[in-house]
């Protein structure tokens, strides 16, 4: 669960000050986000938000691989058996690339290295890691912000923070190792969805960090743009019909495609 802009940043754009259809705008920002990761998927999967993942891949050499920003193994199953024998090392039998930059999105074997391919079959490849774009700049597209206020049980979705001055509905935040979906904000309290986007449930202790993932400008600035006008239009009729996730909109595909195209083209992954 992730929303690339909160309701804050639509209601800032539309003018709305009520909280009446707060949880509308909140669907809507998440549709939006998903119809941003489809127009930007390719060949390989394009998602902003990040997650904790194990995927697979066919062993291809070089190995072409969806957004990644940090690896935890890399096996590969060299005889079809649905089992993953051999566990290679960093550097020395593979390299990320690109190498300065982030995302990854693929993977050479080392020269020398100890293996000849990345396996031999479909879903040869298996990967555990933290996969998406984040803000394409670190593997830590976060903010530190403010601290709980409370000692947390696992699933604790009622959570007293500190400050609340800089927290939106529908940001995603990090408490250690475990993400978290503002539902709701009321005062110093947060609702929210615990253990979101692969990471598990976990008691925290009062005093610590919450950090706020960030996405870039561009894509932030889309999905403002376009989450509005799905608001302005949503009662409209005579308009082509769609639905995203859980909600349904109305608006025009050519509309929606024109936005996109002139704002996050260079974020598109090639479709091959």
């Amino acid at each position: 669960m992730n929303s690339y802009c909160t309701i804050g940043d639509v209601k800032g754009v539309l003018g709305i000050s009520a909280t009446t259809d707060d949880t509308v705008i909140r669907k809507i920002c998440e549709a939006t986000s998903r119809l941003i990761d489809n127009y930007c998927s390719g060949a390989q999967r394009r998602h902003f938000y990040v997650e904790s993942a194990t995927r697979y891949f066919d062993g291809t050499v070089p190995l072409r691989i969806d957004d990644l920003l940090t690896i935890t193994t890399i096996k590969t199953d060299e005889d079809g058996d649905g089992t993953f024998e051999n566990t290679l090392t960093v550097t020395t039998d593979y390299l990320l690339y690109p190498l300065n930059s982030y995302p990854k999105t693929k993977v050479e074997l080392s020269i020398g290295g100890n293996y000849g391919s990345f396996g031999t079959t479909k879903k040869g490849c298996q990967i555990v890691g933290v996969w998406g774009y984040g803000d394409g700049i670190s593997t830590t597209p976060y903010i530190e912000d403010t601290t709980i206020a409370e000692d947390l049980t696992a699933g604790e979705s009622a959570i007293d923070v500190t400050s609340a001055t800089n927290l939106s509905a529908g940001q995603t935040i990090l408490i250690n190792s475990e993400q978290m979906y503002i539902y709701s904000i009321s005062s110093k309290t947060l609702t929210v969805e615990c253990g979101v986007n692969g990471t598990t449930e976990a008691i925290h202790t009062s005093g610590a960090t919450i950090y706020i993932y960030q996405y870039p400008a561009d894509i932030r600035q889309a999905c403002m743009d376009l989450a509005s006008a799905i608001y302005q239009n949503r009662n409209k009729r005579g308009i082509q019909s769609e639905r995203l996730g859980d909600y349904s909109y109305t608006l025009d595909k050519a509309y929606v495609n024109s936005l996109l195209d002139d704002s996050i083209y260079s974020y598109r992954r090639l479709r091959v």
